[in-house]
């Protein structure tokens, strides 16, 4: 009796009890007790130090369920004998039948027998949509109760009767009907199951109450649970966020600044003579992927150092024929037949007196030489080895949340989306590559050039994928010819070469400028346009840049901001030009002859050596038609998992309802600067698995030492409408593995 009392007290029940010295009945998850003026669910019950303990929740009937409350079990048993299970009789007499909410849930001839259409197709439609909809109805009450426990044997027989009545229902629809007409039956069950009003409607007649008082408690205990964590991570950055501001102040004095990631980041950026509002985007890009595990020494234990060396740029054409060249790191072969725009790897020697480029190819490599002007000139008619779409086939992506299918209020736009990718076959084609002319050269880059403008959220999400990939996605369009690529040292002096500028660093002081390649008979010259002293870099058999002299570096530096306003103090340093090697482990991108007239070999052009195995590839192709391809110069990333589900298994404060792009958006708000999460950081990292530049047509193929599995495509790029984010599952198995990104199957972030 005192455990009913203390019960009744500790769950505010009001009004007399009168109980017998019967023992309660067994206590019943999920299911709501009706109680007075309150309804009451207990949640799970968990042994915690030896005693043991069940949360609940109460409120009003057609209320939304307030915050746990834990009690001893042996309390909160006493509700079977206090509280009623049906809104009449008490619950130790209520039958065992009702002690199951699936028990009312609907059988599946029942939903056959009343969900109809308007002719048998829109019947069939329905009742996959309905049947699809209780999956996931069923699995969200058991979210709520257990992650990680087991279904109810009454939950695994009705999912398993739901899901094979689904699936036997669309195999025979389209066994009996053309791929086009399957095609649109799925697009009208998927346009049904995202229907409001038709599930509403059905709700009403098919759910008992039993079962819809379960799921009414489990979306009050989802939402609870969420906002409870949400509430938590934000008290923590706050308070996180207080001390680190406090000992920035300590240490750095009345200006401080920081230096975290994003910080640096920033000074380095505006102290390059970049702008305000695009060294902010910059920075908080840096910021977010140091955040997430993924800065430089995680990208470059992840797939090398990158390359190093003479490579070309741009694209080399011929107005009399149709096939191209586009240099772009890999180099894609356009306009040969029907053949779709593959890249292929390619090696540049340079001969005494001449260059000559070889490209892979099958049956053949094609070999070209490069003209005195800076063309190139090809061997005429050859056979290209690639790929031509053979057709298309239909993909319906669905929005997922925890690995249930996203309810109509928790999609950032459309739950579900059909697009049609194209399918590849191997195919050989003949064309000319004869006479190519050179690109335009680069245009002249002012000494501190940064990319535009581009700040707030539509920087960061549109730069998230272009910073994980080699090179930080140079601009395509700048000009072209012979270009450096990679990082060099030498004593003091550092070279960091990228699109058609380089970055110098001596000691502390640093500058940005241009930078020329002469041909010579003998090898290939770089001249620096220091405006603290111009030098000449002569490359070398080993890949290394030999000089003489020295070189001043006339940088600034950051000593305080506030707002807008960025005071810089002169900062000037001088170094040696002397012999500067590449970054250990960089993949050389051209060979130079030595002092004998035959020529050194080419130095193949491989990713790094797979760990633990063989690596997969994956061709990743992009479709945009009408217009230029926003991806073409872009960063792509594959994950081993989705990323607002990744971020919600680390914990990350973002809400439950997030999209892929809205978690990013989110994300970088609660922990980029001013705040920050730095204990996510060595979480996110295992999670990266590859990353690679898109090429002048959208494509770009990644090679990865993973084991066969579902891995997910993570880019960005701003549409005609905003920002799009792309965050596509993708199965890789053994050999050749193949992906189209559209718009059809991108998030447009608001």
């Amino acid at each position: 009796m005192n455990k009913i009392l203390l019960a009744t007290a500790l769950l505010g029940f009001t009004g007399s009890v009168s109980v017998n010295a019967q023992p309660p009945p067994p206590l019943q998850l999920n299911v709501p007790y009706h109680c007075g003026n309150d309804i009451v669910v207990v949640k799970h019950c968990e042994k915690r130090n030896g005693t043991e303990t069940c949360s609940l929740v109460k409120g009003a009937p057609n209320g939304p369920l307030g915050d746990e409350i834990s009690m001893p079990k042996a309390q909160a048993a006493a509700l079977g004998l206090m509280c009623s299970t049906q809104g009449g009789a008490p619950a130790a007499r209520a039958q065992t039948a009702n002690s199951d909410y699936t028990n009312d849930l609907p059988t599946v001839e029942r939903v056959k027998a009343e969900i109809k259409g308007s002719d048998p197709k829109d019947t069939l439609a329905r009742q996959v949509a309905v049947f699809t909809y209780l999956v996931s109805y069923i699995d969200r009450i058991k979210y709520n109760r257990t992650v990680r426990g087991d279904f109810t044997p009454g939950e695994q027989k009705m999912m398993g009767a739901y899901r094979l009545a689904a699936y036997q229902m669309s195999q025979d629809y389209a066994k009996s009907h053309a791929p086009a007409d399957a095609a649109a039956f799925e697009r009208l069950h998927g346009q049904y199951e995202m229907n409001e009003p038709f599930n509403d409607d059905w709700q009403k007649r098919l759910i008992g109450p039993q079962s819809a008082a379960a799921y009414k408690g489990a979306q009050a205990g989802l939402a609870a649970a969420g906002e409870r964590h949400y509430q938590q991570e934000m008290a923590d950055y706050k308070r996180d966020s207080a001390a680190q501001q406090a000992a920035d102040k300590q240490i750095y004095g009345t200006q401080g600044l920081s230096n975290d990631p994003t910080a640096v980041a920033t000074r380095r950026c505006l102290e390059l003579g970049g702008s305000n509002a695009g060294c902010v985007g910059k920075g908080l890009t840096s910021g977010f992927m140091d955040l997430i595990g993924f800065g430089d020494k995680e990208q470059e234990s992840l797939i090398g150092p990158g390359e190093a060396g003479v490579v070309l740029s741009g694209l080399y054409k011929n107005g009399a024929t149709t096939t191209s060249l586009a240099f772009n790191g890999p180099v894609s072969i356009d306009g040969c037949g029907k053949l779709v725009s593959d890249p292929h790897h390619y090696a540049l020697e340079k001969r005494s007196g001449s260059v000559r480029i070889t490209v892979e190819n099958e049956p053949n490599p094609i070999v070209l030489t490069m003209r005195p002007d800076g063309g190139l000139i090809g061997p005429g008619l050859v056979d290209v080895k690639g790929r031509i779409i053979s057709g298309y086939h239909t993909v319906t992506t669905t929005q997922m949340i925890d690995g249930v299918r996203a309810a109509p209020d928790q999609c950032n736009g459309p739950c579900q989306t059909v697009s049609q990718v194209p399918d590849y076959s191997p195919a050989m084609a003949r064309c000319v590559i004869g006479s190519l002319a050179m690109p335009p050269l680069p245009k002249p880059a002012p000494a501190g050039a940064q990319p535009a403008d581009n700040s707030g959220m539509l920087g960061l999400i549109t730069g998230l994928a272009d910073m994980m990939a080699p090179g930080g996605g140079a601009s395509l369009d700048g000009g072209g010819g012979l270009r450096m690529a990679g990082k060099y040292g030498g004593g003091t002096l550092l070279l960091d070469f990228s699109g058609n500028s380089l970055v110098l660093d001596c000691g502390q002081a640093h500058v940005r400028a241009t930078y020329t390649i002469e041909n010579t008979p003998s090898t290939f010259l770089v001249h620096v346009q220091n405006p603290g002293g111009p030098f000449t870099l002569a490359l070398q058999p080993d890949n290394s840049l030999r000089g003489a002299g020295s070189t001043t570096v006339n940088g600034k530096l950051v000593i305080g901001m506030k707002g807008d306003d960025v005071a810089f103090a002169p900062h000037s340093e001088t170094c040696d030009v002397g012999t500067f090697h590449p970054k250990t482990g960089s993949t050389p991108t051209a060979s130079v002859a030595t002092a004998s007239p035959a020529p050194a070999p080419a130095v193949p052009m491989s990713s790094p050596a797979a760990v633990g195995g063989a690596s997969m590839k994956l061709a990743i192709s992009s479709s945009f038609p009408g217009g230029a391809n926003p991806l073409a110069g872009k960063g792509v990333t594959l994950m081993s998992e989705r990323f607002d589900i990744l971020l919600r298994k680390i914990g990350a404060p973002i809400a439950a309802n997030d999209t892929p792009g809205r978690a990013a958006a989110e994300y970088s708000a609660n922990c980029l600067p001013p705040k920050s999460c730095p204990s996510y950081a060595a979480a996110m990292h295992p999670y990266y698995v590859g990353k690679g530049t898109f090429d002048s047509t959208g494509k770009v193929i990644l090679t990865v030492p993973i084991q066969a599995g579902t891995y997910f495509v993570f880019c960005s790029a701003v549409g005609s409408n905003g920002p799009l984010i792309w965050d596509v599952p993708t199965m890789m198995k053994g050999g050749e593995n193949a992906i189209t990104l559209t718009a059809d199957n991108a998030e447009l972030v608001h």
